[in-house]
């Protein structure tokens, strides 16, 4: 698994942040009661595709990232008590949503950070460690360094066999494009692996997520409740999520819009989950986004609103 780099950790242990800065969760005897409108077979599945396009986990045929290895979160910028409430609800939510979990005693890949000032720290990391954010580029890049977001994340992603084989390390004759974390891959973005099954719809590779780093601005997110916050980040830690994304459905990724907005993992959320633990990593973008489309559509075809 993959160490995570002592600068950041170093710089982590400086910043402990006060717990009054995030709001308390709701008490249990606050209800909230919402009207939804029923939704046809036709508008569920053009916000199912909405959703699965905004949130950016596949991108033409590149098929989608998750976690393979056991994942091993560590909090850090909390009490150790506050601390442990919010490690335990990462671990309770990453296996209901069937996503691999190390046991306690780990090597740490999935890093949830609360800091005063988090543009603060990625400009501190980006100088000192530049490595670990070397994947993210273009818009994304620029939105993890320079916007005034509540909470910022990024990944590191590797390359795997989409039949267990080892992976190529350089394209075959006529094969153009770059290179993503150091693998050959096609001018779309497929990765080219060591399998040569001949399929239609599956991949020579496939992609997984090795490390992930989540740093929650508790200045910026104030009045946020602390399993709101952690949600947020079980959501974004559990798939390749871009960093701007606001669908236009019911999602934890809405808590700090005006609309759509959710203090918990939604319907939507979880279902997304779910699927994208149990469909096949050894396919191609479009097959994937199709399989996740359907899971967000209930069985009759119809849904609420709300």
């Amino acid at each position: 698994m993959m160490r995570f780099p002592s600068v950041v950790a170093l710089a982590l242990t400086a910043c402990a942040v006060p717990m009054p800065v995030l709001a308390q969760s709701a008490g249990e005897d606050d209800m909230i009661v919402v009207q939804g409108q029923r939704l046809t077979r036709e508008e569920v599945r053009a916000k199912a595709n909405d959703f699965v396009r905004k949130l950016g986990v596949v991108k033409s045929q590149r098929s989608v990232a998750r976690w393979v290895a056991n994942i091993c979160p560590r909090v850090k910028g909390l009490s150790p008590d506050h601390a442990r409430i919010v490690t335990d609800q990462l671990r309770a939510t990453m296996k209901a949503m069937g996503a691999p979990v190390a046991e306690k005693d780990c090597d740490t890949n999935f890093l949830v950070a609360f800091v005063g000032d988090g543009r603060e720290m990625v400009s501190m990391i980006q100088a000192k460690q530049p490595i670990g954010l070397a994947q993210v580029e273009g818009p994304d890049r620029r939105a993890l360094l320079e916007s005034e977001a509540p909470i910022r994340w990024w990944y590191s992603i590797r390359f795997g066999s989409g039949d267990g084989g080892a992976v190529a390390t350089a394209p075959p004759p006529g094969a153009g494009g770059n290179s993503e974390g150091g693998t050959p891959v096609l001018p779309d973005g497929v990765p080219i692996g060591g399998s040569f099954a001949p399929s239609l719809v599956r991949t020579q590779a496939i992609r997984t997520i090795a490390a992930a780093t989540v740093i929650i601005d508790v200045n910026r997110a104030e009045g946020i409740s602390l399993t709101a916050a952690t949600q947020y980040a079980a959501f974004v830690g559990l798939a390749e999520v871009r960093g701007r994304a606001l669908p236009e459905v019911p999602s934890i990724l809405n808590l700090f819009s005006p609309q759509d907005r959710a203090s918990d993992l939604t319907d939507w959320d979880r279902r997304f989950l779910v699927e994208l633990y149990d469909l096949p990593l050894n396919r191609f973008g479009r097959v994937q986004r199709g399989q996740l489309v359907r899971a967000l559509v209930d069985d009759d075809g119809s849904e609420t609103a709300d």
